[in-house]
């Protein structure tokens, strides 16, 4: 950890060892025995798509590669994301690139996607998504399924009380968020809750071993979702201003053949603000 980039997000560092990916794992898939031992890890390191890091991908028994992501709102395209992360985990750990080319079949591990979502947006306890949804049309000869559990804290879900390690990632996330809605700053939020985890047994062997990695992994990943929600919104608003513009540009065109006006008269008429005209004049 001591050499650990800040890039990193607090679950993928708190998730970075065999015990507690055994335990999320045996949580996903309660009907198998899933041991620490059976786990080997192939996280990629230095692989972004879009600023986003694969956050945790294993190998279990040597027979399902299992990718999983966290997230913290709703994106539609993860099951794209995945399917190129699985090529790339599969190409760096298990491929022979010679056997490949030879007439015997070479057998590789079934791959797996789940994604983590904690956030205010899904309903669902669980979910699915395809990737055939993002396909221009139907029957593609590809297919990936990517299965969503929403991890946001709360009493009694199911797959929280399955796995220690998860319930207690949430409520750790779920404690800074509050406080910040209490009126703390995010730095005081952070620090109030990881004193308050520690003393309360919650993820508190990690906290105590990285207490200021934590801080500062979890402040750039607050404000980088921040930031996020910001350009979201934005971008609604930019819609919004769009559509006000093209239906305000249809009416200019209609006063403009029924009076015979000119389009800066016809604005007039109708009371277009001011900001709206450049968009409406470059819509006529």
């Amino acid at each position: 950890m001591a050499n650990r980039k800040y890039k990193d997000t607090v679950f993928r560092a708190f998730f970075n060892h065999e015990r507690e990916i055994a335990e999320l794992y045996q949580a996903i898939r309660p009907g198998d025995d899933v041991r620490a031992e059976d786990i080997t890890i192939t996280t990629l390191d230095d692989i972004f798509i879009g600023q986003q890091r694969n956050d945790l991908s294993f190998l279990w028994k040597d027979q399902s590669v299992v990718l999983v992501e966290h997230q913290s709102s709703i994106n539609l395209n993860m099951p794209y994301r995945l399917l190129i992360y699985s090529a790339l985990v599969m190409l760096a750990s298990f491929a022979d690139s010679k056997a490949l080319y030879g007439t015997k079949l070479v057998k590789i591990p079934a791959p797996h996607f789940y994604v983590l979502y904690i956030g205010d947006d899904m309903e669902k306890d669980e979910d699915t998504l395809k990737l055939s949804a993002a396909f221009k049309e139907t029957g593609a000869d590809l297919e990936l399924v990517c299965h969503v559990f929403n991890i946001t804290y709360k009493e009694h879900r199911c797959i929280l009380e399955r796995c220690r390690p998860l319930r207690d990632y949430s409520f750790f996330v779920h404690r800074i968020d509050e406080d910040k809605k209490g009126g703390m700053t995010l730095d005081e939020a952070i620090r109030e809750t990881i004193a308050y985890c520690i003393a309360h047994g919650i993820m508190k062997d990690f906290l105590e071993e990285h207490r200021e990695e934590v801080l500062k992994m979890f402040a750039l990943q607050w404000d980088a979702e921040e930031e996020k929600k910001v350009i979201r919104e934005e971008s609604r608003e930019e819609g919004k201003a769009e559509g006000k513009a093209e239906g305000k540009a249809e009416s200019v065109r209609s006063l403009m053949e029924t009076l015979h006006c000119t389009k800066e008269k016809a604005m007039e008429l109708l009371k277009i603000p001011a900001n709206l005209q450049p968009k409406v004049l470059a819509l006529l």
